[in-house]
């Protein structure tokens, strides 16, 4: 085996310089005399991985990380629900979505059993299967209403975006596809588990046709760069190596538990191609500068090596160490791409600095690999030049382009739909789709109101409270529909409200008073004969207290002067004349009573109804509270049953004979008799009789006078009554009218009692938990669930909840939202503290070793301002195509990921070039700018496109997401190679002169140097 040249020392600027690494130097001879055992570490160690573990595929498959942590709000909300509801797998629900012409035949309804029976059995991928077509109250849920469509909701095992979930899918898919087979159905599986397996598997196919591109335009790239095919292969023959070794590191720490997610593998790929390229471009160009300076290829290797090395060390650490800051972002999304992409940035300088170096030894020895002419050396000369003369006008016109186009980047609006970001023939887009031709828009993707309590909530105050929360809901804008057990369709229930069961009461109470006003006459009746009997009797009184007062000294002389008798006939006619009177109250005494206790029956009938005014809700409503007031008089008679004593009464009145005309008559026969008789009982004491007859006809008078008081004030009493009561008639049913149709309407009471019932049952079990502790509603929105609109509302909706909570009998429990917005809420949160956290760490590592690398502190500052500028800039051009030219917007990772490799990558052009300035720097700071630029014009050139190639090489991918990172970085790498570093950074240095380099001595430096030099 070759053992190579021996150790040659490099030149002494290099040994001396302050960018130069005598380690890395030393470990390019030891590559240099092992090059060939160097080279088949590199091919052992590639196959090795590839033999011991599975391809990194596979292990993403098996082991992949859920998209979002398990921790968030929305997920613990949803965990809450299926414990509460007996519904495991509320996470990961996919649905069976159906499509027939000929609709739900007797056929297609027989295969849907089969399915149905098939993946009840299928214990090992299904928890549950919610048959909404086999419940006739459910039925119409699931049924589109022109009967041609038909899902069914399948809970899977696993977790969601997790690989169990992943392959619950394709067991439900395998199911479905064989049930339906031939059958003239089209089915679908769609729903969020199947979104994120149709992603993987995307990604999976899409990741032969981006390394494809990629390799393509980046072997392109350095034909161009090197015109010679062996030069450009050489960086290419270093990068697969190191993809090699790279998949086969990351499968075996996949293997062992590292997080890996479906964009790990891609991101990876154009990541080492990208980097481990430009890294292989930096040493290949110093390697082709120390072969013109007249270096033999070895000492010219080892030289590069121990200058540009160093630059490219502190490079692929700064890009490492900022990718793997993403170890501790909460999103998983992050998380998973940071340390896989940190371990392909190391090898990828591991390869670099060990087997390039062989490569290049192994073909310099062919003749091979060697530098051509320099054609582009006069044009970076020429724009050197330009910037060292006007130095202002190219930094303004820049910064204000740059400028200009981050502006843009403030319309940019972010999307967390990850049904977009997959093409659309995916079987979950399809299957989205053929529901939203049949059903309203998004129907499957639900979003609850969770109401979690400590106290049975199946009360009638407590489902008023429920349903006055409800009314709340309902009333913030952008809500459609609340549904609820206090109103299952989502429209208030009806019996429920109290101005319904208000109009009720009213109706009756017009009913019952239209009667009673229809016997108004009878009232009167009664109160005129009342007045008649009680005047007979009084003039009977006066009649027997006036006129037979001398009956009595008559009767003492009855004896004596029987035959004067006659002289008294005056006083039986007049009695005669009393007897109609008293005849007809006798007749209207039966009709009295009648009238008495209809009246009665009719405050029975009301009071009822009156006793509802007495709930709380009526004492806050003045017109409610003194209607009560009010009607406490017709209470009190329907409790005291004060008009069934007085109809007794009438009645027992009414049983007593009034002296008519034919007792009158009786009476004249009598006292013919009484003469007759009085001829014979003469001595016998008829003048204490006359007394008694006196006395009674007396007190039978006053009590029909009383009477008459008492039937007159009932009557006017009653009168007032019905009048009153259809007052209150027309105010109960007032609300009905004026607010029956308004969710804003107060007023629920439903029964608890109302749970016996079994329709009433069934449906509210959907509702509301078995221990009637935990409620849910179905919120229904007028906006996309996916849209920043629906997350807006998501977080609003719990504190509306909340709010309608105090002094309620809810006070207390805790309301959440679960659904896909509250989802995205969480998701929202989630990447506004990632973006801070990894923003300020890649800043601050970048910072750290660019002061380190140039030991000063004002180059650092402004480098990494021009960074941010430049990421801005690619951010607004983004923006610009996919948003304004593409109708799309811009996926929720893309400004981070773009961020963090625009900083990370940015440091490597800034490395290689303010390191350069420092060397090139000695008495005069712009013919230092002007050698740098004329020297690394070309390196950086390349390097920016070459980078900017493969993360292109992402466009042709089908992941919106992967595409959207793609072309930003690749947008915003042209123009740090064009403008950032070619224009911005040199104008820069120009005008900063040696203060750049503060707190630092460049000259003191470069004296130090040049004593080592001699």
């Amino acid at each position: 085996m070759d053992n190579g040249p021996s150790p040659k020392p490099s030149s002494k600027k290099s040994a001396g310089s302050g960018e130069y690494s005598a380690l890395l130097e030393k470990l390019a001879w030891l590559v240099l005399r092992r090059k060939g055992v160097v080279a088949l570490v590199w091919i052992i160690i590639a196959g090795g991985l590839a033999l011991l573990f599975p391809q990194l595929e596979s292990v993403i498959r098996d082991q992949s990380v859920d998209p979002i942590p398990a921790s968030v709000p929305s997920f613990q909300t949803l965990d809450r629900m299926g414990v509460a509801f007996n519904e495991r797998g509320a996470k990961t629900t996919v649905f069976v979505a159906m499509e027939n012409k000929g609709g739900l035949d007797a056929e297609t309804r027989g295969k849907y059993g089969e399915m149905v029976n098939a993946l009840n059995a299928d214990r090992e991928h299904v928890i549950a299967v919610r048959d909404l077509l086999g419940d006739p109250l459910t039925e119409s849920q699931a049924l589109s209403s022109d009967k041609k469509a038909w899902y069914l909701p399948v809970s899977l095992q696993g977790t969601l975006g997790g690989p169990k979930a992943a392959d619950s899918v394709d067991s439900v898919r395998d199911v479905a596809d064989r049930t339906f087979d031939g059958s003239g159905t089209t089915v679908r599986i769609t729903g969020p588990p199947a979104t994120f397996s149709d992603q993987i598997k995307v990604g999976e196919s899409d990741l032969l046709v981006i390394t494809l591109a990629t390799v393509f335009m980046i072997a392109a790239i350095l034909f161009i760069v090197y015109r010679s095919l062996f030069t450009a292969v050489m960086p290419l023959l270093v990068v697969v190596m190191s993809l090699a070794v790279g998949r086969g590191v990351l499968s075996g720490l996949g293997e062992i538990g590292m997080p890996v997610s479906q964009f790990t593998s891609m991101f990876m790929t154009v990541i080492i191609f990208g980097a481990g390229v430009d890294y292989s471009v930096f040493l290949i160009s110093r390697y082709h500068e120390a072969i013109r300076s007249g270096s033999t290829p070895d000492v010219a290797i080892a030289q590069a090596n121990g200058t540009i090395g160093r630059v490219v060390l502190a490079s692929a650490a700064t890009v490492a160490l900022a990718f793997l800051s993403m170890a501790f972002a909460k999103l998983s999304v992050f998380r998973t791409l940071g340390p896989a992409c940190a371990i392909a940035i190391l090898i990828g300088f591991l390869a670099t600095v060990t087997l390039l170096p062989a490569v290049l030894s192994f073909a310099a020895k062919h003749g091979a690999g060697l530098p051509r002419r320099d054609l582009t050396r006069r044009y970076w000369h020429r724009v050197g030049t330009i910037v060292v003369r006007r130095p202002v006008q190219l930094l303004a016109v820049s910064i204000v382009a740059l400028i200009g186009l981050s502006l843009i980047a403030t319309t940019m609006t972010i999307t967390y739909d990850d049904r977009e970001g997959q093409p659309a023939s995916t079987e979950s887009n399809e299957g989205y789709a053929l529901l939203n031709r049949h059903f309203p828009k998004d129907t499957i993707i639900s979003e609850f109101l969770i109401v979690e309590s400590t106290k049975d909530m199946r009360t009638a105050q407590g489902l008023a409270d429920l349903d006055q929360m409800a009314s709340r809901v309902a009333q913030t804008p952008g809500v459609t529909r609340v549904i609820g057990v206090t109103r299952p369709t989502g429209e208030k229930l009806q019996q429920a409200q109290l101005s319904w069961q208000n109009d009720q009461i009213g109706n009756k109470i017009t009913e019952q008073t239209g009667g009673a006003q229809a016997r108004k006459g009878d009232l009167d009746l009664l109160k005129t004969g009342s007045s008649q009997l009680a005047g007979g009797l009084a003039l009977l009184r006066d009649q027997i207290t006036t006129n037979l007062a001398p009956l009595g000294g008559l009767l003492g002389q009855a004896s004596a002067a029987g035959g004067q008798l006659s002289q008294y006939r005056p006083l039986v006619d007049e009695l005669a004349s009393a007897a109609p009177a008293l005849d007809q109250f006798s007749q209207q005494a039966p009709q009295l009573a009648r009238l008495a206790r209809q009246a009665q029956s009719a405050a029975n009938t009301v009071a009822p109804a009156l006793n509802a005014l007495d709930a709380p809700w009526c004492r806050q409503i003045p017109q409610c509270s003194a209607l009560r007031t009010q009607t406490a008089d017709i209470r009190s008679l329907a409790e005291n049953q004060s008009l069934t004593r007085f109809a007794d009464f009438a009645t027992n009145l009414g049983g007593i004979r009034a002296p008519g005309a034919a007792d009158v008559a009786q009476l004249r026969d009598s006292l013919n008799v009484l003469d007759s008789a009085l001829q014979t009982i003469n001595g016998q004491d008829l003048t204490s009789r006359l007394s008694q007859l006196e006395t009674g006809v007396g007190a039978l008078a006053d009590g029909a006078r009383q009477l008459s008081g008492g039937v007159a004030a009932l009557v006017d009493s009653n009168v007032q009554l019905l009048a009153g009561l259809s007052q209150v008639a027309a105010q109960l049913r007032a609300p009905a009218r004026d607010i029956g149709n308004s969710d804003s309407a107060t007023g629920f009471y439903l029964p608890a009692d109302a749970f016996k019932d079994q329709q009433f049952s069934q449906v509210a079990k959907q509702f509301i938990s078995p221990d009637g502790k935990t409620v849910r509603f179905a919120v229904q929105t007028g906006y996309d669930p996916y849209t920043a609109d629906a997350i807006r509302l998501a977080n609003t909706l719990s504190k509306v909840a909340e709010g309608a909570m105090p002094n309620t009998s809810l006070e207390g429990a805790r309301a959440s939202v679960a659904g896909f917005p509250a989802i995205n809420a969480d998701v929202q949160r989630l990447l506004s503290y990632d973006f801070k956290l990894l923003g300020i760490a890649t800043l601050l590592i970048v910072g750290l070793i660019l002061m380190i690398l140039l030991r000063a502190i004002v180059a650092p500052i402004y480098l990494l301002a021009t960074v941010v500028l430049n990421y801005l800039a690619a951010l607004g051009i983004g923006v610009l195509v996919f948003q304004n030219l593409l109708g799309a917007s811009i996926s929720w990772p893309v400004p981070l990921v773009s961020f963090i490799v625009l900083v990370a990558v940015g440091a490597d052009y800034n490395m290689l070039l303010v390191s350069r300035l420092r060397e090139e720097t000695s008495d005069s700071v712009r013919l230092g700018v002007l050698r740098t630029v004329a020297h690394t014009g070309s390196v950086i050139t390349s390097a920016g496109l070459i980078f900017a190639a493969s993360m292109f090489g992402l466009a042709f991918g089908s992941i919106d997401v992967m595409v959207q990172i793609g072309v930003i970085v690749a947008a915003g790498l042209l123009m740090d190679t064009f403008v950032v570093r070619t224009l911005v950074v040199p104008a820069l240095a120009v005008l900063l002169g040696k203060a750049s380099w503060w707190p630092g001595n460049i000259d003191r430096q470069h004296h130090e140097s040049r004593l080592t030099r001699r």
